[in-house]
């Protein structure tokens, strides 16, 4: 009896040091509602992050990773803050790109999408929401995963290539 009340009394007390913690070791949370926070926190992360304008006139960050460019547009806003991302990239036109090899990529992959749009581009595009705000580790966590399938990506896009080479050839 006597070891069941230690025991007890000794994970009450972890418990109130757990509840305890000062709030200062907790980390802070990014607010990404605007373009310019968006971008410190994304030079923040390590990454080139210039503020450029659309044709609407809505802002969005170039960036680049793997020796190419990426954007990241601001979505879902409302009165000037913004509750999302689009991390974005787009491929010029192949005479292979297509629904087939776009359902191929988007059948294996969860997160990270591909479609053709009008123009003939293959558009990789992956929306991230900042709703309720993300800590900076997370955010960094984010980008390095997009930089990382993008890489992914691009490898399937040249074997994608490659095959259509080949198949040429014959």
């Amino acid at each position: 009896m006597r070891r069941k009340i230690s025991a007890t009394a000794w994970l009450a007390a972890m418990c109130m040091v757990a509840v305890s913690v000062p709030a200062s070791a907790q980390q802070a949370l990014l607010d990404l509602s605007t373009a310019e926070q968006l971008q410190a926190a994304v030079q923040g992360a390590g990454y080139k992050a210039e503020l450029q304008k659309n044709d609407d006139g809505s802002f969005y960050i170039l960036s680049a990773a793997n020796g190419e460019p990426f954007t990241i547009d601001l979505t879902d806003c409302k009165a000037l803050k913004c509750n999302g991302l689009s991390f974005q990239t787009f491929y010029k036109p192949e005479p292979y790109f297509n629904a087939d090899l776009a359902n191929k990529w988007n059948n294996q992959k969860r997160f990270l999408k591909v479609s053709v749009n009008e123009k003939g581009e293959f558009r990789e595009w992956m929306d991230v929401t900042t709703f309720g705000k993300l800590t900076k580790e997370n955010f960094s966590d984010v980008i390095d995963w997009f930089v990382s399938m993008d890489a992914e990506l691009s490898k399937f896009v040249g074997e994608a290539r490659d095959a259509a080479k080949a198949k040429a050839k014959k």
